[in-house]
């Protein structure tokens, strides 16, 4: 199944031909080897475009459908069984040129041509599963509405200003909303740039549209009955709602607020779904609602427990050995999870035990100084997987599966503030790295208490 793209296809066909890429496994579309060669997620873009379409990878540098302007873009998507489906990653539209783009007009700048007509190839990324594996589970034609392209608008001009002012130096991927200026480049000081109105060099970036932009986008498109909003009010904004109704429960313990609520919480992350509650959802996961989703805010809960040895480290998702032996740091879950994302620290008092009061709440947007400390455990990990270095011992002796040691990085003391450890029990904890070892599944945490200083209970 491949075709060779020409100037007699009609923007039609291409997109009709697409279709028939829905369910196919990436490592069944590979005619010319893609998948056998450095371990580069770029080639699953470029495999296609050839391979499938027949438009010889990185041979042109305008649109990839040359003769139609549609530009052609595959992305990874995540399935959740609770939260459903969202964006692994941002989508790069194409690199900042801090020299010439503050010349340009938003409608005459690259985000707003590629905006206007692009073909969406959306594969499933599955955790710690070989990427031949990979199924493709839709495509689309993307076009910005009208709504949409007028922030992106703002966050356009809030990029270029930047650059007028002699400030790129100062532009940060959390000042835009939906379209960010993520970093991209080498790392290490290696990728930064000329400026033109001031002589301080600035990080290498791209315009992109935002995590949770595109989970928003890809839910709409495949699962609309499942999306679900918050209310806010007319001439309110989302941070304004959301501190608004955090505000109003301030002070009052769990019972008092499901009694007002006429409803009960239960389980393990009662606290969690108890603010959902507050937000008027149906029982689903607060972060996952649309608002939330574009506008990169997520809710922790912190617990401030009775007996100080129950406090626990915030989990973060589990280390996917995949991603990181295939993907750079700034395109993994874990820069999302970090660059991306504000966060919003709940505070809950232990006054009786298990009874909690809610103490308020800090915004937290990690920091530079966090963001890299989260890149050098990325990267070693990665330099690990890459140069087959990962050792397993196991003591068949202890426990019912024995007991499973490695050499991975992530003590309390190797990279502060963040841990490396297994998660769960039973047969379903154990993964297969790419190289073949099978190790422990484990979970990326934040120390405690580096988290209690944050929200002030330390």
């Amino acid at each position: 199944m491949s075709y060779f793209y020409s100037d007699l296809w009609t923007e039609q066909q291409i997109f009709h031909l697409a279709e028939e890429l829905e369910g196919e496994k990436l490592g069944n579309l590979d005619k010319s080897g893609w998948m056998k060669r450095k371990k580069d997620k770029g080639n699953i873009g470029n495999m296609i475009q050839s391979d499938f379409f027949g438009i010889p990878a990185n041979s042109i540098k305008g649109s990839d459908f040359i003769h139609h302007n549609i530009e052609l873009k595959v992305t990874p998507v995540l399935k959740n069984k609770k939260a459903g489906y969202s964006s692994k990653e941002r989508l790069v539209l194409g690199m900042i040129n801090y020299m010439e783009d503050y010349k340009i007009s938003f409608e005459e700048s690259i985000v707003n041509k590629k905006a206007s007509n692009m073909l969406l190839i959306f594969y499933l990324h599955e955790e710690n599963t070989p990427v031949e594996e990979f199924k493709i589970i839709k495509t689309a034609r993307f076009r910005l509405s009208e709504s949409d392209k007028s922030k992106v608008r703002i966050d356009y001009h809030s990029i270029v200003d930047k650059i007028e002012q002699g400030k790129a130096h100062e532009i940060s991927e959390k000042q835009q909303k939906i379209m960010g200026a993520c970093t991209k480049g080498q790392g290490k000081g290696k990728d930064l740039v000329k400026q033109p109105f001031s002589i301080q060099k600035a990080k290498s970036r791209a315009y992109s549209y935002k995590v949770g932009y595109m989970s928003s986008y890809f839910r709409k498109l495949v699962t609309p009955e499942q999306v679900e909003h918050i209310n806010i009010p007319p001439h309110s904004s989302f941070l304004d709602t959301v501190t608004e109704t955090l505000n109003e429960y301030t002070g009052k313990t769990d019972e008092q607020i499901q009694f007002e609520m006429k409803k009960e919480v239960n389980g393990k992350s009662s606290l969690f779904n108890l603010i959902g509650l507050m937000f008027g959802t149906k029982g689903g996961n607060l972060n996952h609602t649309d608002e939330f989703l574009k506008e990169g805010y997520a809710i922790k809960t912190v617990r401030n427990r009775l007996d100080k040895k129950n406090n626990q480290d915030m989990s973060f998702p589990n280390i996917d050995f995949t991603e990181i032996a295939y993907d750079e740091f700034e395109e993994s879950t874990w820069y999302s999870c970090f660059a991306e994302t504000t966060y919003i620290l709940t505070v809950w008092d232990e006054y009786e035990y298990g009874k909690n009061r809610f103490l308020g709440y800090t915004i937290w947007v990690p920091d530079e100084d966090f963001i890299h400390k989260a890149s050098e455990l990325f990267y070693q990990i990665k330099d690990m997987i890459n140069s087959d270095s990962i050792t397993v011992e196991i003591d068949e002796s202890k426990g019912k599966h024995g007991r499973w040691s490695d050499n991975l990085p992530g003590g309390i003391r190797d990279y502060p503030p963040f841990q490396i450890r297994p998660k769960g029990s039973g047969k379903s904890v154990f993964v297969t790295l790419p190289s073949g070892i099978t190790i422990k599944k484990k979970c990326l945490f934040i120390n405690k208490g580096y988290i209690r200083k944050i929200v002030g209970l330390d």
